[in-house]
């Protein structure tokens, strides 16, 4: 012990051992039978994540479980939380465990009773006047990952400088966890309530007029048979695969590609269904198939389902974009006369979520039905458009096109540590300007995002995640050959 420098006391006994260590403000070094062992918490922008087992277990759990119950009693004495999981591996048993810590801090807790998309924790959240959302989950990432995403009392997803402000309350005191405080939780069943709000935007009664059939595959995750009960309170029929949970998601990434959606896309084209959907694995995004089973793109259904809601509900709304929000994106809200906002004045001007829609580089999030991504919300959007159109497929494919302009957009996340990120990027515009795709005419920054725009109107852009050590390469082009091209090019330079 003697050669660490600026011992403080820690004040917890650990898993492993006795604590007795090196504080920083972003790590804990604990000595146990004179073997050094480091845990580390990185915070993301909007919550924490890392892989089971390792970054993410009981300890850092309950570590966290405590800032957040410290932070509450600092600033909403006496607080309530609202929390979720998700299907993943220990996701209840981690969330039980926060229940212990937030109760035995006098914190009262209402605990969804069995896992649930995203959605209903943002939603439930608003709706209960909860001061803090907690969802452990893994949202898209790989089945070995897990973690904990935030939301404030409107429901919406904290940012970075929440963040900020909840780092600075880890490892202020031993984490308290106990049996003493039962009377404080309360379980709670919302798929109810989230039924009854979407009676309200969605037009049931051409659903039940017109009895479209629909196809569903909940990939294993939190979606489960929500939307399969949905469809039968409803009585839509439908086929509705793979809803029991598996944690591992068949060793694939739960999100909506190519590979994870041949089943519900042979499953559709088989059962002669008018559309089918897939939901990835906190059930924040949405895949869909055509009758034929063609896979939709999701700029097509993006830009199809923002349609639908101008269409249905109005253009009184306050739109918003960000740096990788695709060009077809404006064009469509200029045909409507909506000017788009930068994605940063939705925080820094205070507005509304409730007249707020974003298209971000992830999908939309329709605020006035509540402020996070749902993939159950955009599968009724979608089936309500096709039913407008009298389940023409044909019509509503006129109608992607003529809204996406023939724009591809692609996606690829890979692994990349930072000192290999900060080579690349060093001489990115060197490779930009090498590139025989097409001319540079633009460079713009945003955080750690950098986008590439050149002559033709196609753009790259890259956007490094220092937490996870992760780089996303964003891609829109005018037909699917130049994606094709650039893509590839950009990824071979990345891993040389």
């Amino acid at each position: 012990m003697d050669n660490v420098d600026n011992l403080v006391n820690i004040l917890w006994i650990s898993s492993i051992g006795s604590y007795a260590g090196n504080y920083t403000p972003d790590s804990c070094y604990a000595y146990y039978e004179e073997r050094e062992v480091t845990v580390l918490i990185t915070f993301g922008e909007n919550g924490w994540f890392g892989v089971i087992s390792d970054e993410v277990g009981f300890e850092n759990i309950n570590i966290i479980a405590q800032a957040a119950a410290d932070y509450l009693n600092d600033t909403t004495h006496p607080g309530l939380v609202v929390l979720g999981y998700d299907t993943r591996f220990l996701s209840r048993e981690y969330a039980w465990s926060i229940q212990r810590v937030l109760t035995a801090n006098r914190i009262q807790v209402f605990m969804h009773k069995k896992p649930i998309p995203t959605a209903f924790l943002s939603m439930s959240v608003k709706k209960y006047q909860a001061d803090l959302g907690i969802m452990v989950t893994g949202e898209s990432r790989p089945a070995s990952y897990s973690g904990l995403s935030f939301h404030l009392p409107s429901g919406r997803p904290v940012n970075h400088c929440w963040m900020d402000i909840l780092f600075q309350y880890l490892y202020r005191r031993y984490p308290r966890s106990s049996e003493d405080g039962k009377h404080l939780l309360e379980y709670m069943d919302f798929f109810p309530d989230y039924v009854e709000k979407m009676e309200k935007f969605i037009d049931i009664k051409s659903f039940c007029s017109k009895n479209p059939y629909l196809t569903s595959d909940s990939f294993f995750g939190s979606v489960g048979t929500y939307f399969q009960d949905m469809m039968r309170k409803w009585e839509i029929n439908g086929t509705h695969i793979r809803t029991k949970p598996n944690p591992g998601f068949m060793d694939c990434v739960p999100s909506p590609n190519n590979r994870n959606m041949h089943p519900v896309s042979r499953l559709t084209s088989q059962k002669k269904g008018d559309i089918g959907f897939f939901f990835n694995g906190d059930g924040s995004a949405l895949g869909a198939v055509s009758p034929e089973g063609r896979i939709i793109s999701s700029i097509e259904a993006s830009a199809l389902l923002l349609d639908e809601w101008f269409q249905t509900r109005g253009c009184d709304f306050d739109v918003y974009t960000e740096i990788f929000t695709a060009n077809c994106a404006h064009e469509l809200l200029n045909d409507f006369g909506i000017k788009a906002y930068p994605l940063h004045k939705l925080q820094e001007d205070s507005k509304s979520w409730d007249r707020a829609i974003i298209w971000d580089r992830n999908g939309l999030t329709f605020g006035p039905f509540h402020p996070d991504k749902d993939g159950i919300l955009q599968s009724l959007l979608l089936t309500q458009a096709l039913l407008r159109n009298n389940l023409d497929w044909n019509k509503c494919t006129e109608r992607m096109e003529t809204l996406t302009r023939g724009s591809v957009v692609e996606l690829r996340t890979i692994h990349l540590d930072s000192n290999a990120w900060d080579r690349k990027e060093r001489t990115l515009l060197t490779k930009a300007e090498s590139l025989e795709s097409g001319k540079l005419v633009q460079w713009l920054e945003e955080g750690e995002s950098r986008k590439l725009c050149f002559q033709g109107g196609f753009w790259a852009g890259l956007s490094y995640n220092a937490a996870e050590s992760s780089l996303s390469l964003f891609c829109e082009t005018t037909g699917q050959q130049k994606a094709e091209e650039i893509i590839p090019e950009f990824l071979n330079w990345l891993m040389e």
